[in-house]
């Protein structure tokens, strides 16, 4: 009979593994389903291990895709719902928010505030029934890619739609479940500690104690996630397994209780502990190893770490497959997986230094290509800092914490004196790691790791960590080469390819065009929009639109950005864009008026001249140099260009005016591509214009429902009746036009449907 003692995480494996060949897709599904044959062929000499392992496979594969009308469009209405509150009340700046239950799923339901200090009814609580009439509508999901798909994440959690309520009287709860009072129990204990700490110890608490980041200083937790710290913030079994140490070591050590009475003791704590710190995939994973861990103690049946680690992966999975697409349990496993398998390393070395630095090393290596997934970019040194910080948090901060948070109701006065030393000691050395680690902040950008490298990564780990264990160290070195290759190769690639791609991103209310050149002999950036005027931060479109398309495609140096005007829908991101990356320079008009910091070059262009990046001209067509029209709008950069043997004229936001100013001075030819001026504007696009230009393709960058009414009816009209095909981010997201030589092939984010146009 085959035994399964020390080897359950491969079943585990071959779970999540069908999962992961469930939701890929084309060339993408044949590679993985290649490799993952090929791995199950190596258990071909064990045919009844090897049938566990398809079984295994196969419920992943059914188990763990979400369903696919996940992401179709939900209906709207504003019916009466009824159902019951399945969540505790969650408050942002601008609403409250639960999770409602009917007999349809899952809603989630946002009370918007009036004021940023406004109250939310007493009834909303856990369990409570409700009654609702508001605006049902789905999540916005992603309009570009590399933008974070909003819609996908809620559905990952069973969430399909969401309803939004304007006042108080369109919601009335009764009742509550037991589960309330434990969440009142919480928030009564998180009010306890605030009062009887230090502020700044307080938000340190609230995010290593309570598992809630958003009081720490954005700088901060954004210094934390560039330097692969996050793991640090999120409650994890760092801070679980540090917490039953401590417990123990006071119980047993100091004689309080026998081993027995603390396990006990443990084993009651550990389910409250996963409650007060909210319940992060990672302290579940901890926690429910600890408490199989103290139950085997009790029972007295010795169970390798790594079949407890498996078992709680599993059971997790089964209960919500939601969690396959979680972050943080993503993280937590992979790198506690790995941590395990690294065990036969440390006993290799007596130095605590060194088996510090491996432990760091793998911890690193084991997520390096997830996080590139995710996030697009690596800090190479980030190994160094985590060397500094990982100790420092383990041995000082969390048990620090600790302490404090069981003082402030056993002796507050104490309780005061420590948090208010610990403040000092602990701001300063934080202060000082992030500014020591300035000199160190180099950022790798790698772009969108597709499926097939991150396999092809894993095998080459996987391989390094089997080689270094048996000490076949050269063998173990090369694997590691392996490894890092294939982050290079694959940074390396658009180096090499002949294909380049102009993208039209949906920024909204605005204009912001990218292109890539072939070879990656230039990137240009024509506009870089922010939000609307109307929106308090200024970084939104910067940070949620373009700066992860850019990073997605693997870009750190922006070649020549063209700013076509001052307005903010044309120029609002660009001081973010400077501060992320590298500039050689800017071109704008003659009349351009605002100024740049960073020390970029600043040039200013005119009709007649042309710019020249990668080896690609970009003809300047208006405004002259002397003719200064007294709008930003009619002094609008107008640009000319070909790619992919299409004609691209580029006009910003002149008017009619301009456009017959431009024919007239007879500087234009015919146009394969043109980019519809003033995003559709009735004041633009002039039947003279067209004339002369004679495009085959339309691009209308303009926000979705924008108050403006972009596009005009009239102006569509005047292009479908000239056969002008029109592609628009409000109907169709972002836009790219991938060519090569002297073809090329459009392309939409949301599916081109020309029956619908």
């Amino acid at each position: 009979m085959i035994s399964l003692r020390g080897s359950w995480h491969i079943p585990v494996i071959a779970f999540v593994l069908g999962g992961v060949l469930a939701i890929q897709e084309g060339f993408a599904f044949w590679i993985v389903g290649f490799i993952f044959l090929a791995w199950l062929y190596s258990y071909r000499e064990h045919l009844l291990f090897l049938f566990i392992l398809l079984l295994f496979a196969a419920g992943g594969y059914i188990h763990l895709p979400l369903d696919s009308s996940s992401f179709s469009p939900q209906p709207l209405y504003n019916d009466l719902l009824k159902g019951k509150i399945i969540s505790d009340l969650t408050e942002s700046d601008q609403s409250f928010s639960v999770i409602l239950k009917d007999g349809a799923g899952k809603v989630l339901v946002r009370y918007l505030k009036e004021k940023e200090n406004d109250s939310v009814q007493e009834s909303l609580k856990y369990g409570a029934v409700c009654r609702i009439k508001g605006e049902r509508k789905p999540f916005e999901g992603a309009r570009n890619p590399g933008q974070f798909n909003y819609q996908a994440y809620m559905a990952g959690k069973g969430i399909h739609s969401q309803i939004l309520i304007k006042n108080e009287a369109a919601i009335q709860c009764d009742g509550k479940s037991w589960l309330s009072s434990l969440y009142d129990t919480r928030k009564q204990l998180k009010m306890t500690v605030k009062e009887k700490v230090s502020p700044t110890t307080y938000i340190w608490m609230e995010a290593l104690v309570f598992g809630d980041t958003a009081l720490i200083d954005s700088s901060t937790v954004e210094w934390f996630r560039e330097f692969n710290l996050s793991h640090i913030l999120a409650i994890s079994g760092l801070h679980v397994g540090l917490t039953l140490g401590g417990f123990y070591f006071l119980l047993y050590r100091t004689g309080l209780a026998t081993r027995k009475q603390s396990r006990l003791f443990l084993l009651l704590l550990l389910p409250f502990y996963m409650f007060i710190s909210g319940g992060a995939p990672s302290v579940l994973r901890a926690g429910f190893m600890g408490v199989l861990l103290l139950l085997t103690t009790f029972l007295q049946k010795k169970i390798p770490i790594i079949d407890l680690l498996s078992f709680t992966c599993l059971f997790l999975l089964i209960l919500s497959p939601s969690y396959f697409y979680h972050l943080g349990f993503q993280f937590s496993f992979l790198v506690t997986f790995s941590l395990l398998l690294t065990i036969p390393i440390l006993k290799q070395y007596e130095s605590k230094w060194r088996q510090s630095a491996i432990i760091g090393l793998v911890s690193q290596l084991s997520l390096l290509a997830l996080q590139v997934h995710y996030f697009y970019e690596f800090q190479p040194f980030s190994l160094w800092v985590n060397m500094i910080a990982v100790p420092y948090f383990s041995l000082f901060v969390i048990p620090f914490l600790m302490v404090i948070f069981l003082l402030s109701f056993l002796v507050p006065t104490v309780c005061l004196f420590l948090s208010s030393a610990f403040s000092i000691v602990h701001e300063f050395i934080i202060s000082m790691l992030i500014t020591q680690s300035e000199s160190l902040d180099y950022i790798w950008v790698i772009g969108e790791l597709p499926s097939f490298f991150i396999i092809l990564y894993a095998v080459f780990f996987v391989i390094m960590m089997k080689k270094w264990e048996q000490k076949e160290k050269v063998k173990a070195f090369l694997a590691s080469l392996a490894v890092v290759f294939v982050l290079i190769f694959y940074s390396s690639m658009p180096y090499f390819s002949e294909e380049g791609v102009v993208t039209m991103l949906d920024v909204g209310q605005g204009d912001a065009f990218v292109i890539e050149l072939p070879y990656r002999k230039g990137i240009i950036m024509i506009d870089a929009a922010g939000p609307s005027i109307f929106s308090s931060n200024k970084e939104k479109t910067a940070n949620e639109v373009i700066l992860p398309f850019i990073k997605s495609r693997g870009i750190n140096r922006i070649h020549a950005l063209f700013i076509t005007h001052e307005d903010s829908d044309h120029s609002g991101s660009v001081p973010f864009i400077l501060e992320e990356m590298r500039v050689d320079r800017i071109y704008v008009s003659p009349f351009h008026t605002e100024t740049y910091e960073n020390g970029v070059i600043v040039e200013k262009v005119s009709a007649g001249q042309s710019v020249q990046v990668g080896g690609r001209d970009f003809d300047v067509i208006h405004p002259l140099i002397n003719g200064d029209l007294g709008d930003p709008n009619d002094n609008s950069l107008v640009l000319n260009s070909i790619f992919g043997g299409e004609r691209w004229f580029f006009t910003g936001d002149i008017s009619a005016q301009v456009e017959r100013e431009i024919v007239m001075r007879k500087s234009i030819r015919q146009t394969d591509v043109l980019k519809v001026a003033h995003h559709g504007s009735h004041t633009s696009t002039s039947e003279e214009f067209l004339k002369a230009l004679q495009p085959k393709i339309g691009l209308i960058s303009a926000g979705v429902d924008n108050r403006y009414g972009h596009p005009h009816s009239e102006v569509v009209e005047r292009l479908t009746e000239r056969g002008v095909v029109l592609l628009q981010t409000n109907r169709h997201g972002a836009v790219q036009y991938f060519f090569s030589g002297q073809s090329g092939t459009f392309s939409t984010f949301i599916p081109y449907n020309a029956s619908r146009e």
